[in-house]
């Protein structure tokens, strides 16, 4: 997990500073702090002992990322600010301009005998990663990722306060930009909950992560990445070609299904004439 104590640079000072700046006016700093701890080891592994951040600095660390397009453009926003920051404390700091990004990606749409496919794959329980727990789990965080196009991170960050079973609604207290949100779910998914909640969760406290994973005592919930390595095995067994391609290029990965999601919900609006 990454901290603000584990910055060790000549610039470390400054970084934790405006992270607590940050926190101060309640904005988001995981983004921030895994920029910093790149930039903090690039620092440390070339020794770099001047307080100050030259263009030509920047221009070493960024290329050494291997990043390209909008994840480039997102770490030379962020050093923008923190640029200005540091510009405040007269600390010279460089301001680098952002690129231009080529959209070449296009989003995979699931047709509907792969979705069946996978759905049924995911159901029989031949691919559940280390046990059989994670066989009741995931089809579970599969259908909500399907059914409403809530992030993987959304999902697993859930909590059974956050459930309404009753009028059929999930409630992101985390989404993107800090904010919250009212997510209604499908009569079908309320049932999926209700059901999963009375298999594996009867008991539990509403404070509790609707997918905790037992195997850890801390009661923290499933890793995505976790999920991640199940979704693909699911895809692989459901016989979903999964192919990267070039260096950079996507496969098909959890976030598919919010696309899917927003591609059908489109759909559904054309067909009655919202759209």
């Amino acid at each position: 997990m990454l901290t603000d104590a584990a910055l060790k640079s000549i610039l470390a000072p400054e970084m934790c500073g405006y992270l607590d700046l940050l926190r101060a006016s309640n904005r988001s700093t995981a983004e921030y702090l895994y920029t910093f701890h790149s930039l903090d080891t690039y620092l440390v592994r070339n020794k770099i002992t001047s307080k100050t951040l030259s263009e030509v600095l920047l221009t070493d660390w960024l290329s050494s990322r291997n990043i390209v397009g909008s994840s480039k453009n997102g770490e030379i926003a962020r050093m923008r600010t923190f640029a200005r920051y540091l510009t405040a404390l007269e600390i010279f700091a460089f301001e680098l301009d952002c690129c231009q990004v080529e959209q070449t990606y296009k989003a995979y749409t699931f047709d509907n005998d792969e979705i069946s496919k996978i759905f049924e794959i995911a159901d029989n329980g031949s691919v559940s990663y280390r046990n059989t727990e994670s066989g009741m789990v995931f089809p579970v965080v599969l259908r909500i990722l399907y059914g409403t196009g809530m992030r993987i991170s959304e999902v697993l960050d859930l909590k059974w306060e956050d459930v309404d079973l009753v009028n059929g609604i999930l409630t992101i207290t985390q989404a993107k930009n800090n904010t919250q949100r009212r997510v209604p779910i499908h009569s079908s998914l309320r049932d999926v909950l209700w059901l999963y909640n009375r298999r594996r969760m009867l008991g539990f406290p509403d404070d509790e992560y609707l997918f905790t994973n037992r195997d850890n005592s801390t009661g923290i919930p499933y890793k995505y990445e976790t999920f991640g390595y199940w979704f693909k095995k699911v895809l692989c067994a459901a016989g979903v070609d999964n192919p990267h391609g070039k260096p950079f290029a996507r496969g098909i990965s959890t976030h598919v299904l919010r696309h899917n999601f927003t591609f059908r919900s489109f759909q559904q609006a054309a067909s009655e004439g919202r759209a």
